[in-house]
């Protein structure tokens, strides 16, 4: 089946879990901006996790060259198919020639679109995710986003067989409450303590403004400066979600295509519930934070988990 790009949208790329294990190679990790839509949206189309899938910006358009199955979800997002529009967060039947429109309410968020089948794109490092700045990944393997006329190829299931599957569809209660007003939690690490308790009450008493100055690698936050008193240290290892803090006292959260290294201080990790829901602010939205221990931070993924897992065998 040849699924043809008519209109790429603002940024639209191909992505999947990304490449694990492989920042010690020099890889950045990537994958998909928003792992939970990502994950729902592979479920509801009947594919594996780690199938790769649209993540999308703006207004895409597609045509199908055969019927499939196809599942849109993310934050505030819409689908047509044909011009008429459809249930999201739900397994959708397209047809033969039928044209797909994707796309969300909220500019600069992100929605993905998972398409049922054997995606035909070369892994680079065991993944096909695009990361534009490395040249790798995509339908090219050089890092390119989708373009206008591109042609994805993917191996579908026979019409007799995708035809008796499930509708699966996820209820508008159980989906991510991405507009929440909830704080992001922290999860402190160990160069907070040179952090003073003055500048940790400032960061947490503070509202942040999410700048133009975001993308796969790092969201900059502009308000209330904290400084620390480590003026030098080596650069490490970044994982997703911590929190820079350059000389300018202005946070900088590391996103899925961050560089392997870094060398500001850190004052935390977002909790990894919130990093889905951080990929999905866009500038000028408010944010603020709260500490959270270690503890508390397993147990609130692992009970998402749990409940994740449970609701899947509900619907499956």
């Amino acid at each position: 089946m040849q699924v043809e790009v008519i209109s790429k949208g603002l940024f639209s790329l191909i992505v999947d879990e990304g490449r694990k294990g492989k920042q010690r190679q020099g890889f950045s990790q990537s994958g998909p901006m928003d792992t939970i839509a990502f994950y729902w949206a592979n479920f509801l189309a009947h594919n594996e996790d780690n199938t790769p899938c649209l993540e999308i910006m703006g207004n895409m358009s597609l045509r199908f060259s055969e019927a499939c199955v196809i599942a849109a979800t993310g934050r505030q997002v819409k689908l047509k198919v044909n011009g008429s529009e459809q249930p999201v967060y739900r397994t959708t039947f397209v047809e033969k020639n039928d044209i797909v429109d994707v796309s969300s309410e909220c500019l600069g968020c992100k929605v993905y679109l998972s398409i049922l089948g054997q995606w035909q794109v070369s892994k680079s490092a065991g993944s096909a995710c695009t990361v534009v700045r490395e040249s790798l990944g995509g339908i090219h393997g050089n890092g390119q986003v989708l373009q206008d006329s591109d042609v994805i190829e993917i191996v579908s299931i026979a019409e007799l067989n995708f035809k008796n599957l499930n509708l699966r569809e996820l209820p508008v209660e159980k989906r991510f409450n991405y507009q929440a007003k909830t704080p992001f939690k922290v999860i402190k690490g160990y160069q907070e303590a040179f952090f003073s308790d003055v500048c940790k009450r400032i960061f947490t008493n503070s509202i942040y403004t999410v700048s133009p100055s975001i993308d796969r690698m790092g969201y900059r936050l502009t308000g209330e400066g904290v400084a620390s008193s480590l003026s030098t240290m080596r650069s490490e290892a970044i994982h997703i979600g911590a929190i820079q803090v350059p000389p300018d006292g202005q946070p900088i959260i590391m996103m899925r295509d961050r560089q392997t290294l870094g060398g500001y201080p850190k004052l935390g990790c977002l909790n990894p519930l919130d990093v889905s829901r951080l990929a999905q602010q866009v500038p000028g939205e408010q944010i603020s934070f709260v500490f959270q221990d270690n503890e508390e931070a397993r147990a609130s993924v692992l009970l998402f988990q749990r409940q994740l897992h449970q609701l899947k065998r509900e619907l499956a």
